[in-house]
């Protein structure tokens, strides 16, 4: 009984390794649209990396209590830093978007007001 959980345990942890190949290949891609300042295609890398998940928690029973060893352990290790160097990315990305709606949203403003209630428009009419 033990050996046959753990001969599955291993076809699980052999079929999660090409999973965390494609999700790093992914992440790698993304990455270097982002570092490259090209267009990166959002909707189409968090669909592959939702895609990567949803496979990997459909394996997580099978890999049960087994140890990742080997080549899943280093591309686990590689895929968490992938991953790491992604969110600071993606969170730059984010940030900036975030500036640029503003300065957006304050020149929307700036335009339908005609300048009646400011307070710049009362000093200049004192001087």
């Amino acid at each position: 009984m033990i050996q046959t959980q753990r001969r599955a345990q291993s076809a699980a942890a052999a079929a999660a390794l090409p999973i965390v190949e494609r999700l790093i290949a992914t992440i790698e891609a993304e990455n270097r649209d982002l570092e490259q300042g090209r267009p990166a295609q959002y909707e189409a890398y968090s669909r592959r990396k939702n895609q990567g998940l949803l496979e990997l928690n459909r394996l997580i029973p099978a890999l049960d209590r087994a140890t990742a060893a080997g080549p899943l352990r280093e591309a686990l290790a590689d895929l968490y830093a992938k991953l790491e160097v992604n969110r600071r990315a993606l969170a730059v990305q984010l940030r900036a978007c975030a500036a640029v709606s503003e300065i957006i949203a304050r020149a929307i403003q700036d335009g339908q007001s005609d300048g009646t209630y400011t307070a710049l428009a009362w000093r200049g009419a004192r001087e």
